[in-house]
C-alpha cells in the first residue's frame, strides 16, 4: 500500500532531525533535567521511527497505526514540559510541533481507511504536510538547545 511504503520514507526524514538531539552540557540541574528530557523524547520518537520503517504490509497495520498514536502521544507528552527559562521562547514551538503530529497521525488514520485512492492520496498528503510541520519545528527547537541558529528559524509561530 503507499501509505506505508511512504511512511518508511518520511518516517526516515525524521530521523535525520533525532540524530541532532544530543546537547552541550549546562551548569544547572534544571537545565540538565531538561535535556535529559529532550534526549528521552527523541529516543522515543527514534525508537517508533524503527518500529513503523520495521513494519511490513497489511498484516501490520494495526501495528504502525499503534505506534502512530504512540508518535503523537509522545509529541503531546513533550508539548507538556515546562521550558527552562533560558528556553521559554520555544516552549510554543513544541505545541505546535504537538497539534502538528495530532492532525498528521489523524490523518494517517484516515489515509488507512480511504476507500478510494484519491482520498488516500488526499489524506496521506495532508498528513505528511503536517507530519512536515511537527518535526520541523522540533528541529528548531533542538538546533537552539545546541547553541545552533537553524537554517528554519524563519518560521512563524501560531
Amino acid at each position: 500500500m503507499k501509505v506505508k511504503k511512504s511512511l518508511a520514507i518520511l518516517f526516515s526524514a525524521g530521523a535525520l532531525v533525532l540524530g541532532a538531539c544530543a546537547a552541550p552540557e549546562k551548569d544547572t540541574t534544571a537545565l540538565t533535567d531538561f535535556r535529559n528530557t529532550v534526549d528521552s523524547f527523541c529516543e522515543t520518537i527514534s525508537s517508533l521511527d524503527t518500529d513503523i520503517n520495521a513494519s511490513g504490509e497489511a498484516e501490520n497495520t494495526e501495528k504502525v497505526l499503534s505506534d502512530l498514536d504512540s508518535l503523537k502521544q509522545a509529541f503531546s507528552d513533550f508539548a507538556q514540559v515546562d521550558f527552562p527559562s533560558d528556553y521559554d521562547y520555544l516552549e510554543n514551538l513544541a505545541d505546535e510541533a504537538s497539534s502538528y503530529m495530532d492532525t498528521a497521525v489523524d490523518s494517517y488514520r484516515q489515509a488507512f481507511e480511504a476507500e478510494t485512492k484519491e482520498a488516500l492520496d488526499a489524506k496521506y498528503d495532508y498528513a505528511k504536510e503536517n507530519y512536515s510541520r511537527a518535526y520541523k519545528r522540533i528541529k528548531v527547537i533542538v538546533s537552539f538547545l545546541n547553541g545552533e541558529t537553524s537554517e528554519d528559524a524563519t518560521i512563524v509561530s501560531e
